[in-house]
């Protein structure tokens, strides 16, 4: 696509004065943890990915009660059909849980998932080792899952590997119609050792009214020797979950009840006091313990009958050697078909099917990644995306003015991907941007409901909640301190990269046409509360909001712009400037235009977005080329000379004591004071009176590394980055710029960024590079390598490539470098872990983090 700027890089002026043309804020000219998974998109999109933008008038915000959260819209999830919707009746989407279902129903859904341990010769159920839930203290441990094919609606399949309780398995799902599916969990135990699994369904009823909730919904029966769950719900109707084990490696079938009035998200506990309720021996008491009943395997009792109430019923399986049980759902008892030779047969053809499709979507077999541990790599990249697609419902908490309790928005549901499925399993704003960019080529229909979905959540104002945290189990997985949502906090905006994939893609255009009408309006809506909310105190200019000066960091941390700690101005002021938001707004301006010029409004309003987007090209140039060093830089109360220096926390409090806070000493100033050698108070105006200094825990004093800063003034911030590369990776800068080569000079391998595994986030020769933020806080945007920003590196490099230019020789070499060394150093990693990590060592290329 040619570039939409015609001047970024050669304009000498600045932006036009405010009475000239309508300014930024204007309703007139307004109008979006690292990621794990994007790995794919490298693989298989990089090259086949081409950027759209576009946009429709709005309207002003109306004024907002603090008090509310007022939701922009109702209606953006109407314009779906009963059949798409039909479609996503059931799936995967569970993602924290190893292998779980759900129903994409609110505000009850019906669930199901899967537990497993080991069990002892007399009994024991070994709750130590009880397999539920995704999490990392177990993948330290050498638990291993992932889904090997998944294909976003009707079929997904998954291998695990748990070490510790000797077991290989492989779950399987697949749906014959919208409403009927079959599930497979097969595997082996080593040494024909016994295990026990738990499959369990139940209602999540978490905000239904209490007195709409149901007492029970479904009863244990047995027809022909099958084991078999009837029951009925609101939104689905009657069903049947039929348990149809093979004829070896099963040693019992038991079904039981759990105790009434337990949720979904503490399935796990109950169930565990369930089998404890069945052990008629004491534990043995030792020191510091409390007396209790171990678990043991449950036996048939009355209630498996169906005769006590409740909204969770399980059943055990003992298993032995190879084992396979097919658990089958379906509307009817006539749908219960499916177990041996016929359920095999549509499980190959649905393995089949998804192989094909991959094979005409992505083509990797004409290109540089065509061997066949390419292409299963890649695979299990896409669906590892797609199997972590998850179905939440609740509210939003929202921080509100200090000295107020948080407030919860008005329950919402949200399909979404995740960045991690043992770490964060909830949806994250500027991950799920980048998820789409995949799953969008994928299923650009599939992606439309994601993004609607999101936008159904945004406040009138045009607010959305950065990090969403919806009912108990994605609140389980976060700490009460992190769950409040600030409403001034932004994050970047690539759910615009999305939409423009969908606009260029290849889904239907009358599809494509009724649901750009349905999600534009908010599309802009938020785009005008981003432009106007993180403004910055010049025309033109923008600063990410939230930085705080008292986060105790070595550099007050940036969360807003998704870069974290990427170090920033050394002190937080109003003047500070960002090149990489006002890359993202420049970007988004273009959106509006061109996609105001394809709705077929009038001229004048297509103008008015390109003179805005002009006008940010140019001050993007006027407010962060950094001349003299000749790069983009951000700008700020800064000091690029200086030196680090440890210095003690001690304790300050006011005159008489009280009120005491942290605050930190030169460490020589310190030792001078301890010596009678300095009279210089040590603590702050406002807590002058010293209490004491803090220990480390460990017998010595808690030290923290600060930057004494020498001579600072309003000026560039050099560090050499991502953030650098802004216009480069947006691709604001035109085709025969001076300042593109000058920023493609920024990847020769003697300035650092340039790795054997991809691009650093921070120059190797920078004094923050790799430098912790606080003690025990490691670096996390100071060096490592990550693939959001090197895929945005790498499409923006293969367009630079394919257009006419003097240096699109050079942008097509680096491409074919880059993509080498980011494809063979993921797939290296995830060959030898199992996983996609959230990032990669800057200095081995060893995949870290989540």
């Amino acid at each position: 696509m040619p570039p939409r700027n015609t001047a970024a890089g050669k304009a000498k002026a600045g932006p036009k004065k405010a009475t000239d043309e309508p300014s930024l804020e204007s309703p007139k000219n307004l109008g979006r943890r690292h990621q794990i998974l994007l790995s794919v998109a490298v693989l298989a999109l990089a090259a086949l990915l081409k950027f759209l933008w576009g946009g429709l008038p709005h309207e002003e915000a109306p004024p907002l009660d603090p008090g509310r959260y007022e939701h922009f819209s109702n209606e953006l999830l109407r314009p779906f059909s009963s059949s798409h919707n039909a479609s996503f009746l059931w799936g995967t989407y569970r993602p924290g849980v190893l292998f779980g279902l759900k129903t994409r129903t609110w505000p009850e859904a019906l669930v199901a998932g899967l537990m497993w341990t080991s069990v002892s010769a007399n009994d024991k159920v070994d709750t130590s080792k009880l397999r539920h839930t995704c999490e990392e203290s177990e993948t330290r441990q050498g638990l291993q899952f992932g889904f090997s094919e998944h294909d976003g609606r009707d079929f997904g399949k998954q291998t695990i590997k748990d070490p510790q309780n000797d077991v290989e398995m492989s779950t399987a799902f697949w749906k014959r119609s919208p409403r009927s599916w079959t599930a497979r969990v097969e595997g082996s135990s080593k040494n024909g050792a016994r295990k026990v699994l738990y499959f369990y369904m139940g209602l999540d009823e978490e905000f239904v009214p209490e007195h709409d909730r149901s007492l029970s919904f479904a009863t244990f029966e047995t027809v022909d020797e099958v084991t078999a769950l009837t029951g009925a719900t609101k939104s689905l109707g009657k069903f049947r979950l039929s348990v149809l084990p093979s004829d070896s490696g099963v040693v019992e079938v038991v079904p039981l009840v759990l105790e009434p009035g337990q949720a979904i998200a503490k399935v796990k506990e109950a169930l565990v006091e369930k089998l404890s309720q069945g052990s008629s021996q004491e534990e043995t008491a030792t020191k510091g313990k409390r007396k209790g009943k171990k678990p043991v395997l449950y036996k048939a009792d009355t209630d498996a009958s169906g005769s006590q109430s409740s909204t969770i019923s399980a059943v055990q399986i003992v298993v032995s050697g190879d084992f396979s049980i097919d658990f089958v759902f379906g509307d009817s008892d006539s749908d219960s078909w499916g177990a041996g030779a016929r359920s095999s047969t549509a499980l190959a053809e649905a393995s089949a099917k998804f192989e094909k499709r991959f094979d005409e979507t992505f083509q990797l077999r004409r290109g540089p990644f065509s061997t066949d541990a390419h292409v299963r790599f890649a695979q299990a990249a896409l669906s590892a995306m797609l199997g972590g697609l998850g179905y939440f419902y609740g509210p939003v908490k929202v921080k509100s003015p200090e000295g107020e309790l948080p407030r919860l928005a008005d329950p919402r549901p949200l399909f979404t991907g995740v960045p991690s499925r043992s770490f964060f399993p909830r949806g994250f704003l500027w991950d799920e941007g980048f998820h789409q960019l995949l799953i969008s080529k994928w299923d650009p229909e599939l992606s439309m409901d994601v993004i609607s979905h999101w936008f159904n959540t945004m406040r009138i104002d045009g607010w959305i909640p950065r990090e969403q945290i919806r009912g108990a189990e994605a609140v389980a997985k976060v700490p009460d301190w992190a769950i409040p949502q600030h409403p001034s906090h932004a994050n970047p905006p690539t759910f615009l990269l999305a939409i423009e994939a969908i606009l260029t893609g290849s889904s239907a255009p009358d599809v494509k046409s009724a649901w750009f009408s349905a999600i534009f309006p908010a599309v802009e809506r938020w785009f005008q509360w981003f432009a106007s909310s993180q403004k910055g105190v010049l025309p033109d200019s923008f600063r990410w909001h939230g930085r705080d000066p008292k986060d105790g960091k070595l550099n007050a941390m940036t969360l807003s712009s998704g870069l974290d700690d990427y170090p920033r101005a050394a002190f937080v002021t109003d003047e500070e400037r960002h090149v990489d938001l006002h890359s993202w707004i420049a970007f988004g301006a273009g959106l509006l235009a061109e996609l105001a010029q394809q709705a077929g409004l009038r001229n004048e309003r297509v103008e008015e977005y390109k003179a805005m987007h002009q006008r940010l090209l140019e001050s993007l140039d006027k407010y962060h080329w950094d001349a003299e060093r000749k790069k983009y830089n951000d700008f700020g109360l800064h000091s690029n000379k200086g030196k680090f220096a440890q210095h003690v926390v001690v304790k300050c409090g006011k005159s008489d004591g009280s009120d005491p806070i942290e605050h930190t000493v030169a460490l020589d100033h310190f030792k001078q004071l301890q010596q009678g050698q300095s009279t210089k108070q040590p603590c702050p105006p406002s807590h002058p009176k010293f209490l004491f200094p803090l220990g480390d825990g460990r017998g010595g004093l808690m030290m923290r590394e600060k930057f004494v800063s020498k001579g600072e003034r309003l000026q560039f911030v050099d560090h050499t980055g991502y953030i650098s590369l802004f216009p480069l990776l947006l691709r604001l800068l035109p085709p025969d710029s001076e300042r593109l080569g000058l920023v493609l000079d920024l990847l020769d391998p003697a300035r650092g960024l340039w790795s054997d595994w991809g691009l650093r986030s921070l120059a190797k020769g920078d004094p923050m590079y790799l430098r912790d933020n606080a003690p025990g806080d490691a670096p996390y945007w100071r060096g490592p390598i990550w693939i959001n920003c090197n895929f945005l590196a790498l499409a923006a490099l293969r367009h630079y490539s394919a257009i006419e230019g003097p240096w699109r020789e050079r942008a097509a070499a680096l491409a074919a470098s880059l993509s080498s060394n980011l494809v063979e150093n993921i797939k290296t990693n995830f060959e030898a872990t199992g996983f996609l990590w959230e990032q990669y060592n800057p200095e081995s290329g060893v995949g870290q983090r989540t």
